[in-house]
């Protein structure tokens, strides 16, 4: 038998697949102006754009208003955590911001 052309699954299993990212330690908002946090802890984003929560619970990326990411830095971080770039000892320059 042969396999159809076409498939909706993905060749790449989300494991390995390179547009996946995991964040340990992230807060997320659903709105501008609230102190209140959606989620705080770790989470996975999805390719879709989906946000994997812990116990595999999904969220909407129309959920969400925005996500700050506490994650350790990889590089440009001294030792005490601070970013040398930025001077913020609690925010990585990830994405620019």
């Amino acid at each position: 038998m042969f396999t159809p052309p076409f498939s909706r699954d993905s060749l790449v299993a989300d494991d390995l697949n390179p547009l996946t990212q995991a964040y340990r330690d992230v807060v997320i908002y659903d709105e501008a102006t609230t102190d209140d946090p959606l989620y705080e802890g770790p989470i996975v984003v999805h390719p879709n754009g989906w946000i994997e929560l812990e116990g595999h619970r999904l969220l909407s990326p129309s959920a969400i208003h925005h996500i700050d990411i506490y994650d350790e830095l990889d590089d440009g971080g001294s030792e005490d955590g601070r970013d040398e770039r930025t001077g913020d000892g609690c925010r990585s320059d990830r994405f620019g911001h």
